[in-house]
């Protein structure tokens, strides 16, 4: 006659302390999201004579008349904000952290904020069947300073064989300086009681430069050296503590 129940449970042998360790910090970095990337895109247009009326848009000064005008946009987002199309020629990006500087005749205005970011490569072909390409950089925000939106601009018609940037969300780095369509605009606007917009001011005009760049920051290789490093020396101790065991 057996003396023990069939029905005992066995006899769990506990996990060694740096097991667990190693076994919770693989837990924990499965489900931790994964790291986003982080893109900087600068737009740049540049040109002799472009017209401005806007009053109270940057903390500066008001901006009036027509002038020469340098002018670069620089929009910082995540890559968890973005929302682009399957070829990634469309995307929109949401809380950019937005740096607007324009020079004007040796005048500097500046302004920060935050706001959307946009951008597009759009395709046509016209009459003679040649292929033209159209850049087009946008942000949109509340300046905070008078209005309640604002938004710039910048793009390029080019001819396909001169585009260099192939989609939007790409590093890429393009110059262009040839007597093709290119320039801004910018827009402040005021809010109505009946949900329609009142132009505050604008500014526009054609550009003889536009300079675009694309850069993305990816996790630094130091930050998984790291990470490997602490597991090994978890699994080392785990080692340890069993043959000492």
């Amino acid at each position: 006659m057996n003396a023990f129940p069939d029905n005992l449970p066995l006899p769990r042998r506990r996990m060694p302390a740096a097991l667990r360790g190693t076994a919770a910090l693989l837990v924990a970095l499965a489900g931790a999201p994964a790291m986003a990337d982080i893109y900087t895109v600068t737009t740049h247009t540049a040109g002799s004579t472009a017209a401005f009326n806007l009053p109270g848009l940057f903390p500066q000064a008001d901006i009036v008349g027509s002038r020469a005008f340098d002018l670069t946009v620089t929009s910082v987002f995540d890559s968890a904000d973005v929302l682009a199309s399957a070829d990634n020629n469309w995307m929109q990006a949401t809380d950019a952290t937005l740096q607007i500087s324009l020079q004007l005749d040796g005048q500097l205005y500046t302004l920060d904020a935050t706001g959307q970011v946009s951008s597009h490569i759009l395709s046509d072909t016209d009459g003679t069947g040649r292929t033209t390409k159209r850049f087009y950089q946008s942000i949109s925000f509340d300046p905070s300073t008078f209005g309640d939106l604002a938004t710039i601009q910048q793009y390029v018609f080019l001819g396909a064989d001169q585009f260099a940037i192939g989609s939007v969300l790409e590093p890429a780095t393009a110059y262009y300086a040839d007597p093709l369509t290119k320039g801004f605009s910018v827009f402040n606007w005021r809010s109505m009681p009946d949900d329609t917009l009142r132009l505050l001011g604008d500014g526009t005009g054609l550009a003889q430069r536009f300079d675009y760049h694309l850069a993305v920051a990816v996790p630094e290789p130091a930050t998984y050296a790291m990470l490997g490093a602490g597991l090994a020396l978890l699994a080392g101790a785990a080692r340890r503590r069993t043959k000492a065991g």
